[in-house]
């Protein structure tokens, strides 16, 4: 082998490690941008399950769960969690209509 060749053997390798390189470090980047959101989504869930019916606050906190039930970048098992606690809000919400009885105004249409 002349030295040519080796210098265009030292070339090459060189310029495969650099698109390996970018590579890696692109999908170093992806994931730590994933985390991010992820992490971000699972804060707005835990806030939305905090909220209690007299909080100001548990309207928004029904909308964020219905949002993330729904997302698709959103990991299954995830949706499926917010979905379940949805359910138990709105079953809840059910319950303590059925507790109070008819309106005021449901009466006097009855």
């Amino acid at each position: 082998m002349g030295g040519t060749e080796t210098a265009l053997v030292a070339a090459n390798i060189a310029a495969l490690a650099s698109s390996v390189g970018a590579v890696v470090s692109w999908f170093g980047a992806f994931q730590a941008r994933r985390t991010v959101i992820r992490h971000h989504a699972w804060e707005r869930f835990t806030c939305a399950l905090r909220q209690q019916p007299h909080d100001r606050a548990y309207d928004i906190s029904i909308a964020v769960l219905r949002n993330l039930a729904t997302v698709s970048w959103w990991p299954k098992p995830d949706r499926r969690l917010a979905y379940r606690a949805l359910r138990r809000r709105e079953r809840a919400a059910a319950d303590a209509e059925r507790r109070q009885g008819p309106t005021a105004g449901q009466e006097a249409d009855s």
